[in-house]
């Protein structure tokens, strides 16, 4: 490894650690596992009928926004994803010292990709706080009309049912245990944890694929209204045999991914 590597290396660890990042980050963390766990409580009220709100991201940010002091909340998670998206970047560069080779490259991709997620997570809440509520829902409408809109939109499916994937086999491994401080690995609160963690990655990478498959099949069928957000797969699933449960079920699993999130917020350890 040459010289100006580890330098760069060393200079985001620095940053990384750095006290006021560090805040950020956590707060983003919590923020992020609270968005999960509205998510998750619109996603029941679709279920159970109530087709007013968007069990989407965005969804949960305007619910948030409507609440008093809404939109000063709202700057305050997006300063805190924004300041988590830097500590990832951090990661991507400088962390993940603990994994050897490739293992090392695919954990620093994996912070990339996670900052990316963050920073649009907190270009959202800007927008959303600014009062800002048009739908991206014709995204895929527009990717359609393109030559080659259809094969775009199979990949992004083919993408979404990746991350599902990654996150069922996160369910069963112990690689999220990494990310945490040594006291919430055990005792009781590391058992609540590792309940938390196990079903949360289950239910979100079950959404994930189900999200997936409606792309894939907009596609196919050359319908973009068939594509869509997670609150319509619930509603499109919600009258199939056996469906309210079984989506009630992925809504709890959604807030169990959300609420060890939220407890990951207070033991974030860097790599």
């Amino acid at each position: 490894m040459g010289d100006t590597q580890q330098q760069t290396e060393h200079a985001a660890r620095e940053a990384r650690d750095n006290a006021v990042v560090s805040v950020a980050a956590r707060v983003g963390m919590a923020a992020y596992g609270m968005v999960y766990v509205i998510v998750a409580w619109l996603a029941a009220q679709l279920v159970l009928g109530d087709r007013a709100g968007s069990a989407s991201g965005q969804g949960a940010l305007q619910e948030v926004r409507e609440q008093p002091m809404g939109a000063a909340v709202l700057w305050l998670v997006a300063a805190g994803l924004s300041g988590l998206a830097v500590w990832e970047a951090c990661q991507a560069i400088g962390g993940h010292r603990d994994e050897e080779g490739l293992r090392r490259w695919g954990a620093r991709a994996a912070s990339a990709g996670r900052a990316v997620v963050f920073t649009v997570l907190a270009v959202l809440a800007v927008r959303v706080a600014g009062g800002h509520t048009g739908s991206g829902g014709g995204a895929t409408g527009r990717l359609m009309e393109l030559p080659i809109g259809s094969a775009v939109v199979v990949v992004v499916g083919l993408g979404i049912a990746g991350v599902g994937v990654v996150s069922i086999a996160h369910a069963f491994s112990d690689r999220w245990r990494r990310g945490l401080e040594p006291e919430a690995r055990g005792g009781a609160l590391g058992s609540l944890v590792t309940v938390l963690a196990r079903i949360g990655f289950a239910a979100r990478g079950a959404a994930f694929l189900v999200l997936a498959g409606m792309f894939v099949w907009s596609a196919v069928t050359h319908d973009p209204e068939k594509s869509g957000g997670l609150d319509q797969a619930i509603v499109r699933f919600r009258d199939e045999p056996y469906g309210p449960p079984l989506l009630l079920v992925v809504a709890a699993g959604l807030g169990c991914y959300g609420a060890f999130h939220v407890l990951r917020a207070g033991f974030l350890r860097g790599e």
